[in-house]
């Protein structure tokens, strides 16, 4: 069944991307990275920022055993890159990074700790941002006028905060033991992976009492969306486009809330573009400019992932 539904959101994703291809200018979009094409290598350092400030705010949440800022940085580029390129999405990205924290010293609740708040965090973070930029937008409405395609931003920010506040309840109000308590035991497999789940329950309703941590972490993922923005600044540059700031905050603010929400579409594929063309066309930029945004995208994730990829082989050749 999983495997039919991910063949399905598949071809959905590829059948999305001929569209926005086809009509919005594909060869003319293309035509256009190539003709820059010796530049390109600046985006995979353009992406240095984010990930630094996002292996930052999780090494900020961890305890005792914290990594090194080498470390955090080597598993987040990992799990970012199986985000992208595994059917799951968001979901594999933090399931490898709790995979690779325990085996660089974490104990499993320290580690599931962790990468679930700091998850929590990053939806957090988008939510600010997202309300951020829907006030911007009716702020200057003189400026960006009003048009059906608002209501996927308004719908996508209502989807998130729903999810903070799902989230947040089952911290503070200890669901995962409660739930424990309710269930029958045939539900879970032994007491071994009971008790792992109510030291997850304990750890995580700890760690949401630690607002400086919290507030440090939420701060770092604020910048490592601006790094996102900052990309998209570089690639604009690249292709010979004068960007303003606040129109590649506007644009990674967007596709970032978008592609969250449809986190089940494999590597969100035919998702992104779509939102990446939406926002630009909104903002005044071209068809063929912000299909060419979009291919940027997803040549910086190409660029970035490869070389993570070789780096997990030698991650787990050093620790086997």
């Amino acid at each position: 069944m999983q495997k039919i539904r991910f063949l399905f959101f598949f071809i959905l994703g590829l059948l999305v991307i001929h569209w926005v291809y086809k009509f919005f200018a594909g060869p003319e979009s293309i035509e256009l990275i190539l003709d820059n094409k010796y530049k390109l290598f600046l985006l995979a350092f353009a992406h240095i920022p984010s990930l630094y400030f996002d292996s930052l705010a999780w090494v900020v949440l961890m305890g005792r055993n914290k990594l090194s800022i080498y470390s955090a940085l080597i598993i987040t580029w990992i799990s970012q890159t199986s985000s992208k390129f595994i059917p799951t999405g968001n979901i594999t990205g933090e399931v490898v990074r709790f995979y690779l924290a325990k085996n660089t010293g974490q104990n499993s609740s320290q580690a599931s700790s962790t990468v679930l708040m700091d998850l929590f965090i990053a939806t957090f973070s988008l939510l600010i941002v997202g309300l951020f930029t829907f006030l911007f937008i009716v702020m200057t409405k003189n400026e960006y006028q009003y048009s059906s395609e608002i209501l996927f931003l308004i719908l996508a920010v209502a989807l998130i905060l729903f999810g903070c506040i799902f989230f947040f309840l089952i911290i503070r109000k200890r669901i995962i033991s409660k739930l424990i308590k309710t269930l029958p035991k045939i539900y879970f497999i032994n007491k071994r992976s009971i008790f792992s789940l109510l030291k997850l329950d304990l750890a995580l309703f700890k760690l949401s009492f630690q607002k400086k941590k919290l507030i440090e972490a939420m701060i770092y993922r604020l910048i490592g969306w601006i790094g996102g923005a900052f990309e998209i600044y570089v690639f604009l540059w690249i292709i010979g486009v004068d960007a303003k700031l606040i129109d590649v905050i506007l644009i990674e603010s967007v596709t970032a809330i978008i592609r969250s929400v449809a986190f089940f579409i494999p590597a969100g594929l035919g998702v992104q573009e779509f939102a990446f063309v939406m926002i630009g066309e909104y903002i005044g930029y071209s068809g063929v400019i912000s299909f060419s945004v979009a291919l940027g995208r997803r040549l910086r994730e190409i660029m970035v992932g490869v070389p993570a990829i070789f780096a997990w082989f030698i991650f787990f050749k050093k620790n086997n």
